[in-house]
């Protein structure tokens, strides 16, 4: 009876774990869909050109052929040289960008929640929620650079006890 009821017991995981097998498979066949993209995207310069789409194939033998941009690579990482491409190679940087901002949305989204939870704590309970979506604005938007100049000029100071002659 006992052994019936172990059977029973890996019956019911098997079944969870073909199912969750199953929805893996189709939440991320899209990467499959993907490979070459991504193989571009780790390897431009080893990636062969006839198995990419025949619309950026001249431009990636055209990037391959370029010894500059393969030194390039080699100085400055995978990380930040995407920014290089362009306006040279206008397909293979609207492939970047596409490779680039499947990552780094949920990266931002997890980001711009972590701001969140460590400024709405209980010690700072009483922070509305007009003033946390301005931190969090803040907080997402990283190359944030205020006109000093502008808001000067904006500003109208009132000087107090000058004298006037």
């Amino acid at each position: 009876m006992r052994a019936t009821r172990l059977t029973a017991d890996l019956d019911q995981y098997k079944d969870k774990i073909i199912e969750l097998l199953q929805e893996f498979e189709w939440r991320f066949q899209v990467f499959g869909e993907l490979e070459k993209e991504f193989a571009f995207f780790r390897s431009p310069f080893t990636v062969k050109a006839s198995d990419m789409p025949a619309d950026i194939q001249l431009e990636i033998i055209d990037l391959q052929c370029d010894y500059d941009m393969k030194q390039k690579f080699a100085s400055v990482g995978i990380d930040t040289f995407y920014q290089y491409l362009f306006p040279g190679y206008p397909k293979l940087t609207s492939l970047a960008a596409k490779v680039l901002s499947m990552f780094g949305t949920t990266y931002l989204c997890e980001q711009a929640f972590s701001v969140m939870n460590i400024n709405k704590t209980k010690h700072r309970s009483r922070i509305s929620n007009a003033h946390l979506n301005d931190i969090v604005k803040c907080a997402a938007t990283q190359d944030f650079k205020p006109d000093i100049d502008a808001l000067v000029k904006a500003k109208r100071c009132q000087v107090s006890g000058a004298s006037s002659s």
